[in-house]
């Protein structure tokens, strides 16, 4: 048997209309109360890189928080915003290509799996796109060892700054391609711009 003690209010079958005493709530008039968070989310800046005259440029690009590994990456598969296409910046990466997954591997690898698209893109090119995506990736993380992307899981053979592609025995992945690799793209003054 449960037994069941009252707390001295009444019960109605409707609503009823209670008088709340003057001054217990504070008058809001619209205004923003003293320190509430905003109605906007949080963001942190993230580099991108795009090109310009060849050569790859950093942006500051503003992400809102939290920001997971394949934000920066999209952001980047954006391309420039119109004012940055005026300034002169541009993308080598082919429009349609989608990041599939991206991953922070043990050692610091930045593993990027993207569609069929990406890989479609030849010679010079392909190196500005390869390594567009690896200064963006390597950003990610502290102390980034690299950059490894894959195609329907298969890791993929991709050219460095000079255009090398460096040969691997059967069965073992790629070397992580890393910043140093493209210092060829790189301007003898770093270029920066926030967007």
């Amino acid at each position: 048997m449960i037994a069941t003690t009252g707390c001295g209010l009444p019960t109605d079958d409707a609503p009823s209309r209670v008088e709340v005493p003057a001054g217990v709530f504070p008058e809001r008039n619209n205004q923003p109360v003293v320190g509430a968070a905003p109605d906007t989310p949080t963001t942190s800046l993230h580099a991108v890189y795009f090109l310009r005259d060849g050569l790859l440029v950093e942006l500051q690009r503003p992400l809102a928080a939290p920001v997971f590994l394949d934000a920066p990456l999209n952001n980047l598969l954006a391309g420039p915003t119109p004012a940055e296409a005026e300034n002169g910046l541009e993308s080598a990466i082919p429009a349609g290509t989608e990041v599939v997954d991206v991953q922070l591997l043990r050692n610091n690898v930045v593993s990027i799996h993207l569609n069929e698209v990406f890989f479609e893109v030849e010679g010079a090119q392909r190196v500005r796109a390869v390594a567009q995506l690896v200064l963006t990736a390597s950003a990610l993380a502290r102390d980034s060892q690299g950059v490894l992307f894959f195609l329907d899981g298969v890791a993929q053979l991709l050219p460095d700054g000079a255009g090398t592609i460096a040969q691997v025995q059967p069965g073992e992945l790629p070397r992580a391609l890393r910043v140093d690799d493209f210092s060829e793209l790189m301007p003898l003054t770093p270029l920066r711009s926030v967007s």
